[in-house]
């Protein structure tokens, strides 16, 4: 039986490089070469988890932003051919559940797990997934493209959902600016006419911001209150979108908001915040959005192939995984971290 290494949870708080065999597809499964694999903060979350915490049955391959070329063809499966490059979603659908059948099946409810979540994902050298997860061929180099599957489509289900609110006039606050953020400042631009004001700890992801089209750039110091307000203005952003959720960053989206906007919490830093008369304007609508849809996926991998998005990335080697994901903790990666497995 054929090998392959790939970098798995062991163990609760032991992650490790192991061998594991070549998946095999079953049908209407592709098995994909893969080319580049995003590292994101829910695999931070993984790493660090206590036994209990997530209900995934160890050890499983970690990696959920994956892209690569079609390498076997499982039966039933229509629209592929071996070679083509393809961006791979990790959620799994039904296709037939409720949610599903609304248009939503990043929250299909016959699973509660997906690739690199629970189930072997793509920091290996091949990972097999369902014809219904892969959106493809695609003109896109599979090594720069896995981020497209979860910072891309996630902040983008986000900005979609806000978007009827983003009339010219209007201002969008991004707090947080790194992988999900700076894909969100980039739609705003693209798809919205609102001014568009960002915040960040680091000044290089602000100027990155900036690049991207940003309107204003705010860096969080002990001023933050104060220089938000005045970059939204008295009104408040019609938009807010906090991808940290830390305690601090919620309470200053909801601050920020304007009557009858929009505030998504999307980041995941298991932060909270007081709703209440006083810290929320009227008919502000809040929503946590996970993930998003395999039609925002569509979409966001051809907006890509337009050249209408750029994809900054930081490259690694396979064997330099553990100090990627140390490069994530710090919080001084230049765009999104890709590992090759392939070389």
């Amino acid at each position: 039986m054929p090998m392959m290494t790939a970098y798995r949870m062991a163990d609760w708080q032991r992650p490790e490089y192991m061998e594991v065999p070549v998946p095999t597809p079953g049908a209407d499964e592709v098995r994909v070469r893969v080319a580049g694999v995003g590292l994101c903060h829910s695999d931070i979350l993984f790493l660090d988890a206590t036994p209990g915490r997530f209900p995934y049955t160890l050890p499983y391959t970690l990696g959920h932003e994956i892209a690569g070329w079609v390498d076997e063809i499982g039966p039933g499966v229509a629209g592929l051919a071996e070679g083509d490059a393809v961006v791979v979603s990790s959620h799994l659908a039904c296709g037939t559940c409720t949610y599903c059948r609304g248009g939503f099946d990043n929250y299909c409810t016959a699973y509660t797990s997906g690739l690199g979540s629970g189930r072997d994902g793509g920091l290996a050298s091949y990972v097999v997934a369902r014809r219904r997860s892969i959106v493809g061929p695609t003109t896109l180099d599979p090594r720069h493209a896995g981020p497209l599957a979860d910072a891309g489509y996630t902040s983008y289900h986000a900005v979609r959902r806000i978007l009827p609110k983003l009339r010219p006039g209007t201002t969008a606050l991004v707090i947080g600016v790194g992988g999900l953020g700076g894909y969100a400042v980039q739609y705003l631009k693209q798809l919205s006419e609102a001014r568009v004001v960002v915040v960040d700890v680091a000044p290089h992801r602000l100027d990155l911001a900036t690049s991207y089209g940003a309107d204003v750039a705010v860096m969080a110091d002990e001023h933050i209150d104060e220089a938000v307000r005045a970059a939204v203005g008295a009104a408040g952003a019609v938009g807010v979108f906090d991808f940290v959720g830390a305690d601090a960053t919620m309470k200053l989206a909801l601050a920020n908001a304007a009557t009858l906007g929009s505030v998504a919490l999307v980041g995941a830093a298991g932060g909270s915040a007081i709703v209440s008369w006083e810290s929320v304007r009227r008919e502000v609508d809040v929503f946590i959005p996970q993930g998003g849809t395999m039609s925002d996926l569509a979409d966001v991998v051809t907006l890509a192939e337009q050249g209408r998005l750029r994809m900054v990335d930081e490259v690694f080697a396979f064997t330099d995984v553990p100090a990627a994901y140390e490069r994530l903790r710090r919080g001084d990666l230049q765009g999104r971290a890709v590992v090759l497995p392939n070389g």
